[in-house]
């Protein structure tokens, strides 16, 4: 991965990304991800995201407990409206690098890397909070924990991991 000049680039294999979920990425009308662009390679396709605004969570200093469970319930909307651009949600790799973040409008964005294996969208979204957790300090990590907690231990849909993050919020703004 390389961003320069609001650009981040990411060299995959041919195929990876399915034809026509080319078509809705490179188009610019799903307001879920950022807008890509696709170049053909002898080693694969190198891809192009368009990150104008947005900067990649690692690169963010999100410590505050508020703003990790915003961006959390932000982006797990953002992963269950995949569904309706015929995207499949267990296919985005979810981590610090793929999902950006933009301070100013807190807007979220997915730059959409297709999972390189076969791993369940529980598993992907545990992995996304543990990491998203080593960032936030002290006492707050519970809140993380609890959602994980519920992740892992019920069959939730993502709709209600969604209501238990702005349940969390709001005992937070109390």
């Amino acid at each position: 991965m390389e961003i320069r000049n609001n650009d981040f680039k990411l060299q995959l294999k041919e195929g990876a990304v399915k034809e026509f979920e080319k078509v809705v990425l490179s188009s610019g009308l799903c307001e879920l991800f950022m807008p890509m662009g696709f170049v053909s390679c002898e080693d694969g396709e190198l891809v192009s995201y368009h990150c104008s605004g947005y900067t990649a969570l690692r690169q963010c200093n999100v410590k505050e407990i508020k703003e990790a469970l915003d961006i959390l319930e932000k982006t797990f909307l953002l992963v269950s409206k995949a569904g309706e651009y015929l995207i499949t949600p267990s296919r985005i790799t979810l981590n610090l690098d793929t999902i950006f973040y933009n301070r100013k409008s807190g807007q979220v964005r997915i730059a959409y890397v297709p999972a390189d294996r076969p791993v369940t969208l529980r598993e992907n979204m545990v992995n996304f909070i543990t990491e998203v957790e080593r960032r936030v300090p002290g006492y707050n990590r519970v809140y993380l924990e609890k959602v994980k907690q519920h992740l892992e231990e019920n069959n939730y849909y993502i709709t209600d991991i969604i209501d238990l993050i702005g349940e969390l919020k709001r005992d937070i703004y109390r």
